[in-house]
Parts: C-alpha cells; structure tokens; sequence
C-alpha cells in the first residue's frame, strides 16, 4: 500500500510483469488486457477468484493456501441454503481428485425457489404512447410530411391546453 496526503492508495502488482503496478479498483481490467499481452504466460487462474493468477507450477500450492478459499469452504458446507444439494460439493470433491491441476474445477447447480412468475396477475404492459397523451410533455413531430406536421402542432396546441 501507497500513501499519498493522508489517504492509502492499494497497489497490486501484475503477474504477467512485475513491472506493473495497477490499482486494485482497475486490476480485473489490466488482467484481461495484460493476458492479451502475454499470450504464452503460463499463468492460470485461481479457481476461487478470478483476479489471482499464479504460475502453473504454484497452483496447487495457491489453491491450499488461497484465502478465498475459506468463502468457498463455507458456501460448500452450508446446508441451509435452499435448493443446494450435497450433488454439488461431490461433483467439485471428484473433479479435485480428477485434476490435479485445478485447470477445469467448475461446478454447476441449480437453486430452487418457490416463486412462479406464471402466477402473477395478469398486468397490460407500458405503454409510453399512452403516458405521453396523458401527461405535460412537449412531443414533436418526426417523420410526417408537411401536413402532417402542421395537424400534429394543432392537435398537439389542444392536448396541451386541456391539460
């Protein structure tokens, strides 16, 4: 961390170039573009958090000691979250010992939920059209011909004065 007057500044440095030093808030950024870079890195990415990029050699090391890998460890233990079945942390506990690498450790579930939009009441949708008609706002004209143009300031000058 940098300090300037009084306030810190968190820097990170870039694991493509250790020459870069981004700020935290344009690191995700700087990763995309940094990759484009260095297409022949092997650099992998963390697969608790996308920002942590590591060697290939250094993942698995990473992954053991990665510290968002507690939020993990309590997301995969937490067995009150609705809908979440252990199908979940089986699949990533085979995947884990399948791939040493951690390269290809994604999991997908679905989570149930008790809402049914099929059962909303039936509601006409907007219509700005409409609201414009109703409410004081100056339309204009596009696209007419002429005449056209001139009925719609007429008819337009009458709205407005009944309003």
């Amino acid at each position: 961390m940098l300090r300037r007057l009084g306030e810190e500044i968190d820097i990170i440095t870039c694991p493509y170039n250790v020459t870069h030093q981004i700020l935290r808030c344009r690191f995700q950024v700087h990763l995309v573009r940094c990759r484009r870079s260095y297409p022949d890195a092997e650099v992998v990415v963390c697969p608790f958090d996308v920002t942590h990029r590591v060697n290939k050699q250094e993942l698995n090391w990473h992954v053991s000691t990665c510290p968002s890998r507690q939020s993990f460890e309590l997301f995969k233990f937490n067995e009150n979250l609705p809908g979440l079945t252990s199908s979940v942390c089986s699949s990533f506990d085979d995947e884990k010992s399948q791939d040493s690498t951690w390269e290809t450790a994604t999991t997908s579930f679905q989570l149930e939920t008790s809402q049914n939009w099929d059962d909303l009441p039936m509601v006409p949708s907007y219509d700005p059209r409409a609201y414009v008609e109703k409410s004081n706002v100056l339309r204009t004209p596009v696209g007419m011909l002429p005449s056209q143009r001139a009925a719609f300031r007429n008819a337009e000058r009458k709205r407005l004065q009944n309003l």
